[in-house]
């Protein structure tokens, strides 16, 4: 047990986890609507973490556009857990609330946390 969240552990540290999800929708009128949501988790090895969510939407129809962006922040504290015979990426934010995901070193540069498939990469 305690080498698989020790060898989680080094597989996370210093890497940023990174999910886009995106949709779309256009119609024939030149109308429509885009929304993106771009997710990424900087895990460091003194395990602090910083979570940045990033938006953007915008609808159109009858020649205009009304675009919307945001830029969300939450830092707090990164851990390994390993209970169940389940490896649990545990995220406890600034505030004190906590976030427990299940996770997966799927191979490289692909992380599962709960039922989605991350990027990982080094952190630049």
């Amino acid at each position: 047990m305690d080498y698989i969240v020790s060898n989680m552990v080094n597989t996370l540290s210093d890497k940023v986890l990174k999910f886009e999800r995106v949709n779309s929708d256009r119609d024939y009128s030149g109308g429509g609507w885009f929304d993106e949501v771009f997710h990424a988790i900087y895990l460091y090895s003194d395990m602090s973490f910083r979570y940045v969510i990033n938006t953007f939407r915008s609808v159109s129809g009858g020649g205009l556009s009304l675009p919307y962006q945001n830029k969300e922040e939450y830092i707090g504290l990164w851990k390994i857990t390993y209970q169940d015979f389940k490896t649990y990426l545990i995220f406890t934010f600034d505030d004190g609330s906590q976030q427990k995901y299940e996770t997966q070193n799927l191979g490289t540069g692909l992380q599962r946390l709960n039922d989605q498939t991350w990027n990982r990469y080094l952190i630049q």
